[in-house]
């Protein structure tokens, strides 16, 4: 989902000694659980299932194929989703490329079948939240983007949190975002399970929830549930079929495969 539609980045760490956890900062533990390795690239179905306020729902599926870039020539990633449902809207694909600088905008392209032709598509609005994530939730956020303040740790259905409320220093939407990260017996297995999305007013407006799969060495979006407050709309990603470190070339995402397909 970074953004790569759902990617992750990597970062090293210094270890820390695993008995010092209560007096570490809000900033080491975003450090620790937050920053994960996603694998090189992937290769999985997409379903996204959007619940709106009458409780009527649309469904749709994608091929996704995701590479991470790390930064190389101010690239963070690279995604393209090719629809394979509902069947009116199959080949109609989109391909999205993430920047490391934050005041860059996301490139972004969708592919017509219908007049057979790419189109740039521009970012939306960033205070348009009524489904599930705006642009800027698809991206990893550098450390230094925000102030992280440690809040009380809690627990909530027999699991145990670090809670961080992370404030950042230029936003046009959310005043700040609280993360809740699983309390594990390592550093490895301390994962973003929560995250709440707080207005310029101060008012709560989304809920995210996540769950992860552990594929080799990666760790990959399982489901995500998104909850607007605000407009008591929901959307459920599901990753399936996930494969990790498949050799996509950088070739394939480019306005080629956008027109004619994935072949591998």
């Amino acid at each position: 989902m970074h953004a790569r539609l759902l990617s992750l980045a990597i970062l090293v760490l210094a270890p820390t000694a695993w008995a010092d956890t209560a007096a570490l900062s809000g900033t080491e533990i975003v450090q620790h659980c937050y920053y994960k390795y996603a694998g090189d690239d992937q290769r999985s179905h997409l379903l996204i299932a959007l619940t709106d306020e009458n409780g009527k729902k649309v469904k749709s599926e994608y091929l996704r194929l995701w590479k991470d870039y790390g930064g190389k020539d101010g690239v963070v990633d690279k995604v393209i989703l090719f629809t394979t449902y509902p069947p009116d809207n199959k080949g109609v694909n989109f391909m999205r490329w993430g920047y490391t600088d934050p005041a860059k905008l996301a490139d972004q392209w969708v592919y017509l079948p219908e007049m057979r032709m790419v189109r740039r598509v521009s970012q939306r609005d960033p205070k348009n939240m009524d489904w599930g994530f705006t642009d800027d939730d698809l991206r990893i956020r550098a450390l230094d983007e925000d102030e992280h303040r440690r809040v009380q740790d809690t627990s909530q259905e027999s699991e145990d949190f670090y809670v961080v409320e992370s404030t950042p220093k230029h936003d046009l939407v959310y005043s700040k975002r609280v993360n809740w990260f699983k309390k594990a017996d390592n550093w490895e297995n301390c994962l973003q399970r929560r995250v709440d999305y707080y207005d310029k007013q101060g008012a709560l407006v989304k809920k995210q929830f996540m769950k992860w799969e552990k594929i080799g060495e990666a760790w990959v979006w399982r489901t995500v549930v998104v909850r607007n407050l605000l407009s008591s709309v929901s959307a459920v990603y599901d990753m399936l079929d996930v494969d990790v470190n498949v050799g996509l070339d950088d070739a394939v995402f480019s306005e080629r495969t956008l027109r004619r397909g994935y072949h591998p």
